[in-house]
């Protein structure tokens, strides 16, 4: 370029430096400039179209609702308010609009309307005072005089009505459109009670513009339906949300106002623009994709404006005023040559920094501070030689940034890339690199950071990520808490630690990893108890974890089954490995530089973290936090391979020790350690406990009692659990899925202590149960068994009867177990001792067994400890408790037949106390569920006995149920037929009295234990329904017409006499009733022929046509009536011809006839001179006759007004008074007619 460009001969400015007040545009002058200079986008224009126009519009009906227009300070809102109110005033104004299709649509609204504009300002009134009062006010100056009435006597929307028809009457055709500017701020000042009032007025302001030509405009800064400031009033704001449309002015509304008018450029400056650009484009991530972007706004950078609009804690920060102030003082400078001359948003820093009312705002202070803090270290410790000012605007970019991420303490950023592009940052030092343009720049940024970060010891300056070498990386941001660097003081620290330091602080990380608590075992001691699982046996083993040598072992007691060392590995002590089998030590051989300096930096912020407080103690114990977890990190991946593993003297790595072993990814470091230590001390434990039980599912020291539990109950009959099946499968106490402990080595090991014992003699607790180094066990030397363990051993034997369980003041046999099982485990495992159970008593289970309608010798069985009869016992039990519960039940609700309860009061009452007695028995003998239960029955002969009786009852019981629910089958029946047969008839009587006869027969014990007793009754109900099947078939054929009579109806429905009545029905003088009642009763007649014996076997009605003689007393048969009905159609026929032809010869229709057309004239004549009507009646005759009789008055005598008419005033009555009463209704009925025209119908 030769001649150096000024940014004036690049774009036509047209700045916007005054704020738009909306009643600007009450001056038609101001009004005009205002609709001019309005720059409308396609995307504005379609919210213009879609929210703004439609809802201002009154000509087509619509849910017009209240618009809200919203958009921060200095966006334009007012400007968009005063242009839509100016354009909806004066018509004038429409075609200075600058987008074509809104001028079309906006002349919908143009012209429409009278207009009143307002700013709500400082107030304490309410919404309603402020809109009332500029309403009426502004209402008075166009000539509608209209007062408000008081807000408690008020109905607003009635108010508004009644206003806006003040209104029509002055202007009919116009709408009133009210624009309330600033109303947010309004909102905002309310209190809580207040603010309610004002919602609910606005939502019914949003409702009136529905049904009125009334319309509202509101301009608020944010959307107050999403925002967190009124959620305290969020049903309100729900509820006005539904009469109120958005439109929202966004970030590319605001673009393209800088780009057509603040900014417009014309074809040619376009040109020059990008030809400007385009060398510089390579140097950045994304200038080349949005080009256009960049010369529509050229010099302006298009993330200026994102960034700006995001900085929400500065609510007056006005976009198109300060990007007017910025560009008044760079319009005649020089288009740079060397880099990009593009204004982004670090130039806004100088502005807002420099601005005291922003200062006012607490972060927004803070971040002013921190950043001239920076500025000024930058200023004297930068180093020399390196470009200052590029650091300056990464500085002034990241300030402004920090404002626009909503949390000033929030850790995000920016990356190098988005520094780079977001301010279009250019070294020329790296522009001459020879690399790739773009990542050159890229790594300036990171160099320029490095350099601000050493020049402010690590002040301010903060970044999501440590890179490898130390230095910041990932997003980088303004840290407006980071005025110490803690970081160097850590490294600091670090250099300082000894050897014993970074043990301890080893054993820390080792502690997470290892998943230890914070307690241990001994006090002073990096000790724990631990628990190994046993792989090959599924079960925990209990021992000791050490941070430390074997030097401390004597301190841990009792003695556990194995100890597992992880030794020291800066300061390693002195001692000697005795090659024990129960010892397993791992040395952390290996260790690389990045983790002895996270382990360093770990130490170092815990030790500064114990000398600091408040801000700096949280933030070295967040930095030891990240160091902890980078150690972690560093353990967990080289596990298998920077540990060493001894055991009895022999060495090697994690991976050599799980060879041939999966080992899972990822891996949990804990499991791996358990794993590897399982392995080592298999053999170990096999040595302790060679007889040790194999389970199924993992047992350990935390499940292990609900196990037992689980075992406990599921002896006790109580349901097996999975945990249960594996415990008591690992004891041998299994057979399938039954209790036998005959295969139990557990169960042989007490057997044969107890046998070694004398008659009446007890095996005590102790003989049992031994204690080793206080730690208990059954068997030590062959089993090693848990006394939790031993305890399903002995509750299994209490189940198969072979031993009695004594607890301090109770005793355990198979009676009682579901008992036992409730007890806590406390109780039981300190039991007494155990002794033998007494011998059968076979005579009194035989009897039981008889009892129960079993064969009495299986008796001999159960002896046997055979289960089979016991099942077979249980089964015949519950199946007789089921048949005294419903026995109950039938005494509940009673034996009824044919009304009667066949039992007495006093009969029931002895059967239910019998029953009880015997229910509770068989319930007893619930308990008796295994041999060895049996063996310790309690009752003799005689209760057995006395059951018997009870048994006896219970059948007859049911036997009399079965009966009356039988005859009932009949008897309902019958119950039914005597609602449907009518009134008298011969068979009502023989039904009740057969019922009431054998319901007394059958509330006699006696009687209906007679031989043949339910054949009689039986034979006699069938007798009974067998007569009313007959009687009910003759009624029905009656009622209802068969298959030629049906056809014979459906003939007479299509009879030509009944067309011809029809037709001339529609006469108006013709008695149509007479038709309607002949149709009618046709109608009534109903069909079925399809009704059989075996329909009436099922039910006593018909299921065809349900006819109930009850209902429809017989009468005449239904063929009798097609007759009368037949002969009734030709008597009609000829009634109404006489009618027709007795009228047409009347004097009064003679005049008339010259009246009608020539053919129907001569049909009428034809009638008259034959004295007849012909067979078929043309359409044109129908309507010639009712043309002619419609001068005649038809008056319709209905025989009840008649009756009324003639016995008013009482009777008896003479002839003249009859006669006078009768002149009296004719009177009346004719009053106003001319007599010679009335014609008299009788009804």
């Amino acid at each position: 370029m030769e001649d150096k460009m000024k940014y004036r001969d690049l774009i036509q400015f047209d700045p916007i430096e005054t704020v738009v007040q909306i009643r600007q545009a009450d001056k038609k002058d101001s009004a005009q400039q205002l609709v001019k200079t309005y720059v409308i986008s396609d995307e504005m224009a379609e919210k213009l179209i879609n929210i703004a126009i439609s809802n201002l519009q009154f000509d087509t009906p619509a849910d017009n609702k209240g618009i809200l227009i919203v958009g921060n300070y200095g966006t334009g809102k007012s400007h968009l308010m005063s242009m839509l109110s100016a354009i909806a005033e004066d018509p004038n104004l429409l075609s200075f609009l600058s987008h074509d299709a809104v001028k079309t649509v906006a002349s919908k609204i143009s012209g429409r309307f009278k207009v009143i504009r307002t700013e709500i300002g400082a107030t304490t009134m309410s919404l309603r005072d402020i809109v009332v009062a500029e309403l009426e006010e502004n209402l008075e100056k166009i000539g509608v005089s209209y007062k408000f009435p008081e807000v408690a006597k008020v109905n607003n929307k009635r108010a508004f009505e009644e206003m806006m028809s003040e209104f029509y009457k002055k202007y009919p055709d116009h709408g009133l459109l009210l624009v309330v500017d600033e109303l947010l701020d309004f909102l905002r000042s309310r209190n809580d009670k207040d603010i309610v009032l004002d919602l609910n007025f606005l939502r019914e302001i949003g409702e009136v513009c529905k049904d009125l030509r009334f319309r509202f405009i509101a301009g608020v800064q944010e959307a107050i339906f999403d925002s967190p400031r009124f959620q305290f009033v969020a049903e309100s704001i729900r509820r006005v949300k539904d009469r109120f449309e958005q439109l929202p002015i966004v970030r590319n509304d605001i673009k393209f106002v800088v780009a057509e008018r603040l900014l417009k450029k014309s074809v040619e400056q376009k040109k020059r623009i990008k030809t400007y650009l385009e060398p510089f484009a390579k140097y950045y991530g994304n200038m080349n994709e949005r080009l256009d972007e960049f010369v529509k706004l050229f010099p302006i950078h298009p993330e200026f404006i994102d960034v700006f609009e995001r900085i929400t804690v500065i609510e007056k920060r006005e976009i198109l005023r300060t990007l007017s102030q910025l560009m008044k003082g760079l319009l005649d400078k020089d288009v740079p040559e060397t880099y990009p001359g593009i204004l982004s948003y670090d130039s806004y820093w100088p502005i807002l920094k420099n601005n005291p009312a922003f200062r006012t705002i607490p972060d927004v202070k803070e971040v002013i501070d921190c950043s001239s803090k920076l500025e000024g270290l930058i200023d004297t410790n930068y180093p020399r030689g390196k470009n200052k000012e590029f650091a300056k605007r990464i500085i002034y970019g990241l300030s402004v940034y920090r404002l626009a991420v909503g949390k000033i303490d929030a850790r995000v950023g920016l990356s190098a890339e988005s520094l780079r592009d977001d301010l279009t940052l250019f070294e020329p030092a790296a522009a001459e690199l020879g690399g790739e343009p773009a990542e050159d720049q890229r790594g300036a940024v990171e160099s320029a950071i490095r350099n601000i970060s050493k020049a402010v010891n690590g002040q301010f300056i903060s970044a999501t990520e440590i890179d490898e070498k130390g230095n910041l990386s990932g997003q980088f941001y303004l840290d407006v808490y980071k005025t110490v660097d803690y970081d160097a003081l850590i490294r600091n620290k670090a250099e300082t630690l000894s050897p014993g330091h970074l043990d301890r602080y080893y054993y820390e990380a080792l502690k997470i990893l290892m998943e230890c608590t914070d307690q241990t075992y001994v006090t002073g001691y990096n000790i724990w108890q631990y628990e190994l699982e046993w792989p090959e046996r599924k079960v925990g083993r209990i021992g000791y974890l050490f941070f430390g040598a074997p030097n401390d072992r004597s301190t841990a007691i009792p003695p556990r089954d194995f100890y597992i060392y992880f030794i020291q590995r800066f300061n390693p002590p002195k001692f000697k490995d005795e090659k024990k089998p129960d010892e397993l030590f791992f040395y952390l051989s290996e260790i690389d530089d990045n983790f002895k300096t996270r382990l360093s930096y770990y130490a170092a912020a815990n030790e500064l973290a114990l000398t600091s407080s408040g801000q700096a103690k949280q933030t070295y114990k967040s930095k030891a936090e990240e160091q902890l977890n980078e150690v972690n990190k560093w353990l967990r991946n080289n596990l298998t391979s920077v540990f060493e593993v001894v055991y009895q003297g022999h060495k090697k790595k994690v991976l050599e020790w799980l060879k041939g072993k999966p080992i899972p990814q990822p891996f949990n470091f804990r499991d791996l350690i358990n794993n590897l230590a399982g392995t080592c001390f298999s053999p170990h434990f096999q040595d302790q406990a060679p007889d040790y039980p194999v389970f199924s599912v993992l047992v350990t020291s935390a499940n292990r009692e609900q196990a037992v539990q689980d075992a406990l109950r599921a002896i006790a009959g109580q349901g097996f659990s999975k945990q249960a099946t594996a415990v008591l499968g690992a004891l041998e106490l299994l057979d399938g899925e039954r209790i036998n402990a005959d295969r139990s080595k557990y169960a042989k090991y007490v057997l044969d202590i107890l046998k070694k014992k004398g008659s009446g003699q007890v095996v005590n607790r102790s003989d049992l149960i031994q204690d080793i180094s206080d730690v208990e066990y059954m068997a030590p030397e062959r089993f090693r068994l848990e006394p939790e363990l031993a305890l399903v051993v002995l509750a299994a034997l209490v189940y198969t009867g072979d031993i009695i369980l004594a607890i301090p003041g109770k005793k355990f046999d198979a009676t009682n177990l579901p008992q036992m099982a409730g007890m806590s485990m406390d109780e039981l495992l300190n039991f007494k001792y155990i002794e033998k159970p007494k011998d059968w008593n076979i005579p009194v289970i035989s009897a039981l067994f008889e009892l129960v309608q079993l064969p009495p010798g299986l008796a001999n069985l159960v002896a046997q400890q055979k289960s089979e009869p016991i099942q077979e016992l249980q089964k015949q039990v519950g199946y007789f408790i089921d048949r005294f519960v419903k026995a109950e039940q039938i005494l509940k609700k009673g034996i009824v037949f044919g009304g009667k309860n066949l039992l007495s009061n006093a009969e029931t009452q002895n059967l239910q106390s019998t029953f009880a007695n015997n229910k509770k028995f068989m319930e007893s003998l619930q308990l008796y569920t295994t041999p060895g239960k049996l063996k310790n029955i309690y009752f003799g002969h005689e209760e057995i006995k006395r059951q018997e009786e009870g048994l006896k009852k219970l059948a007859e019981l049911e036997s009399l149920d079965r009966l009356a629910s039988d005859l009932n089958s009949v008897g309902s029946y019958l119950s039914t037929a005597e609602a449907v047969l009518p009134n008298g008839h011969e068979l009502l009587t023989k039904i009740k009295n057969t019922i009431d006869e054998i319901a007394d027969k059958m509330s006699d014990p006696k009687r209906r234990s007679e031989p043949n007793f339910r054949q009689v009754a039986e034979g006699e109900l069938n007798n009974l329904k067998e007569q009313y099947i007959d009687d009910y078939i003759g009624l029905h054929s009656k009622a209802r017409l068969g298959v030629d009579e049906d056809k014979r109806k459906s003939k007479l429905s299509n009879d030509n006499r009944l067309k011809f009545l029809q037709d001339l029905s529609t006469i108006d003088m013709m008695p149509r009733q007479q038709l309607i009642d002949l149709q009618n009763r046709l109608a009534s007649l109903q069909t079925c022929f399809a009704l059989s014996e075996d329909d009436l076997k099922c039910s006593p009605v018909c299921p065809h046509c349900n006819y109930k003689p009850s209902v429809e007393p017989p009468t005449i048969p239904a063929r009798n009536i097609l007759n009368e009905l037949d002969e009734r159609l030709d008597i009609l026929r000829k009634e109404w011809t006489n009618t027709i032809v007795v009228n047409l010869a009347d004097q009064t229709i003679k005049e008339s006839l010259d009246l009608l057309g020539q053919k129907e004239k001569k049909m009428v004549d034809s009638i008259i001179a034959n004295k007849a009507l012909p067979d078929e009646l043309p359409k044109e005759l129908i309507k010639a006759l009712s043309d002619l009789f419609s001068g005649l008055d038809k008056i319709e005598l209905k025989m009840q007004e008649l009756k009324a008419a003639l016995i008013k005033g009482g009777a008896p009555v003479t002839l003249d008074e009859l006669k006078s009463r009768f002149d009296d209704y004719l009177a009346e009925k004719t009053k106003g007619k001319q007599r010679q025209k009335i014609r008299v119908i009788i009804e």
